[in-house]
């Protein structure tokens, strides 16, 4: 399994519009429907991170489509892929087996959403203890919230009953990278 993230500014605007001149047909119309530029750069950026993944592994280019369900997938390639983005960073991964990336950036939530969302493991993870600042729990959400994004992405199943699994007894991969949390499953 391989991954990249990178924040969507480090390409340049012209960057990003070849990338659009080079997706499949179906693709450049899913994103040229987008209503917000910055939709249509993050999905491109993942596109253009995609390709750097895969020309950093010495593997040809691949067209990226999409299944009915939204799934992504490389035409003509045994290879999985995930894509995730959140506000101005993006993430990638591949693998031979099936793989869910998540993004989202750490930043303060109503942490009573815990109950909605969470086993009752999960939440007394978020809660850890008195002396723990609400930063930390933060953190230790979004390190959860991630985690069942990758697992739901990498079942391919889109997101069902989220409290249906708990991810703290997974086999994870978990990184923080400019203060945005990234779960790799």
């Amino acid at each position: 399994m391989h991954w990249l993230c990178c924040n969507i500014n480090s390409f340049t605007r012209e960057s990003l519009d070849l990338a659009f001149l080079n997706l499949t047909q179906t693709r450049a119309e899913h994103i040229g429907k987008m209503h917000h530029q910055q939709d249509r750069d993050r999905s491109l950026a993942a596109q253009l991170l995609l390709q750097t993944l895969l020309q950093q592994q010495g593997m040809p280019a691949m067209a990226l489509h999409r299944k009915p369900d939204g799934q992504p997938f490389l035409e003509g390639s045994s290879l999985h892929v995930s894509l995730s983005h959140s506000e101005e960073m993006v993430a990638c991964a591949i693998s031979s087996t099936p793989v869910g990336i998540d993004i989202e950036k750490i930043r303060p939530i109503d942490l009573r959403i815990c109950s909605r969302f969470f086993t009752p493991e999960e939440q007394l993870y978020v809660q850890g203890n008195e002396q723990d600042s609400d930063s930390s729990r933060y953190t230790r959400f979004f390190e959860i919230w991630t985690a069942k994004e990758a697992y739901f992405k990498r079942l391919g199943t889109g997101i069902t009953d989220l409290r249906s699994v708990n991810v703290l007894q997974l086999q994870r991969q978990c990184h923080i990278v400019d203060n945005y949390m990234i779960h790799i499953l």
